[in-house]
């Protein structure tokens, strides 16, 4: 049909304007969407820092936000010590951190598993939804049964640490060794576990403790040598790959905080489940899969009896007789046993850096770091002292902001700034450094 060519440049115009219009709809649309996505924030325990956890999780935060319309999914890395923060301000959703760690904050914070971790074994090429702990020594140490560590010197990640040294805790406890006790020392280095294999292998300890595993994983890397190696009390399981001392306990959890929505947890759970599908797995790059959440009734409690332990043990050592007592195990018990009655009472406060119990030389390479603190400890602010007292005496951060009449948020900015300033590293450290130095007890000390 022939159309002239004025009629001709007015459908141009209309086609030009149908299509201007289709796209400014598109446009709308899709602005629309972007406006109307939320976002949910997953807190993921950095143990090895926070590149390594972004590398290791982004996947399944990608995964769900694929597969759970409407929603994306951030990933927010934590410690044991900042996840307390996180929380309260609620700044996380979800929540992926070890067994121990989920009991301690569940009892404060009711959060709800949803899920546990079936973690890739490269060794067996399977999943597993259990672990253990490992009490490592050098391949030609004397030392051949756990009831051989009286006496010596032990390094471990944290007192928190649930594989890293609460599984290993309980395990010698049951043959007679109290680790608090027995032990010349009891050194806490801190993460990444890698340090204390190390320390295990300059010779500088004893003996190690570490999540089960993590020997293989690093002998796999090329980073290690197996056989340099021994695991004390070594037990084997069907199915299970690694050499432990210990029984096993379940795998990490997947976390709902008790303000999530519940048709999103219930999707996110849906999700989760669906990682089993090999395909999907496949698709989504996805090492680690997901299932119904196992029991944490075992782990819950051991974390208790440790807490009762270690209470006991610090309230034993400061009635004992001075010269029965030395001023270290003092030292190292108050700052244990505060950690360990805060995290279970009010937060969680991790001691990452060394605490070492034993000898003179000890007491006194340990009284030189702490003075090393001194000139950045008489920099704070008044209202510093005063909130690093309340710190000091277990006090959480909202009962800090109402002893004070200020807002939670600014005592978080306190907190934060406190460790900015003292370059302490952890809050553990900084009550630690604050009660040796005169500067727990607010303004009026220091």
């Amino acid at each position: 049909m022939h159309f002239p060519k004025r009629f001709t440049g007015v459908l141009v115009v209309l086609c030009a304007l149908l299509a201007i219009g289709e796209s400014l709809a598109q446009t709308a649309a899709d602005s629309s969407q972007a406006e109307t996505g939320r976002t949910a924030h997953i807190g993921v325990l950095a143990y090895r820092g926070n590149a390594a956890a972004m590398a290791e999780w982004w996947p399944l935060a990608a995964y769900l936000g694929d597969n759970i319309e409407g929603w994306a999914f951030k990933l927010v890395p934590v410690s044991l010590s900042s996840v307390q923060a996180e929380i309260e301000a609620d700044r996380i959703d979800f929540l992926i951190t070890n067994p121990g760690h989920y009991v301690a904050l569940a009892a404060q914070h009711d959060l709800s598993a949803i899920a546990t971790r079936e973690r890739w074994a490269e060794i067996s090429r399977s999943h597993l939804s259990r672990f253990g702990s490992a009490i490592i020594v050098a391949r030609d140490s004397p030392i051949a049964s756990l009831n051989d560590l009286k006496g010596r010197k032990v390094a471990a990640i944290s007192p928190e640490a649930f594989g890293g040294f609460q599984i290993a805790w309980s395990q010698m406890q049951k043959q007679g060794v109290d680790a608090f006790r027995d032990l010349a020392s009891l050194r806490f280095m801190g993460f990444p576990h890698d340090e204390v294999i190390a320390a295990v292998a300059r010779k500088e300890v004893d003996a190690g403790i570490i999540r089960g595993g993590l020997l293989e994983i690093l002998a796999g890397e090329g980073k290690i040598d197996l056989t340099d190696f021994r695991v004390l009390n070594a037990q084997k399981f069907d199915g299970f790959p690694y050499l432990v001392s210990s029984p096993l306990y379940a795998e990490w959890p997947f976390a709902a905080l008790p303000s999530v929505d519940k048709e999103l947890r219930e999707q996110v759970l849906m999700a989760l489940l669906k990682s089993q599908d090999p395909g999907l797995a496949a698709k989504h790059g996805l090492r680690d899969l997901w299932s119904a959440p196992l029991s944490y009734e075992s782990t819950r409690k051991l974390v208790g009896r440790y807490q009762q332990r270690l209470a006991a043990t610090a309230a034993a050592a400061v009635s004992a007789p001075a010269p029965l007592v030395p001023l270290t195990v003092l030292a190292a018990l108050a700052a244990l046993a505060l950690a360990a009655v805060y995290s279970w009472r009010g937060g969680f406060l991790p001691v990452g850096q060394v605490a070492e119990t034993g000898s003179r030389a000890a007491a006194d390479s340990q009284t030189a770091e702490f003075r090393q603190y001194e000139d950045r400890m008489k920099s704070l602010t008044v209202r510093e002292r005063e909130i690093l007292g309340h710190i000091c005496s277990g006090k959480q951060t909202r009962a800090i902001a109402k002893a004070l009449g200020i807002s939670p948020k600014t005592v978080e900015f306190h907190r934060t700034n406190l460790l900015h300033k003292t370059d302490a590293g952890t809050m553990a450290h900084l009550v630690q450094i604050a009660t040796r130095l005169g500067y727990d007890q607010g303004v009026s000390l220091g």
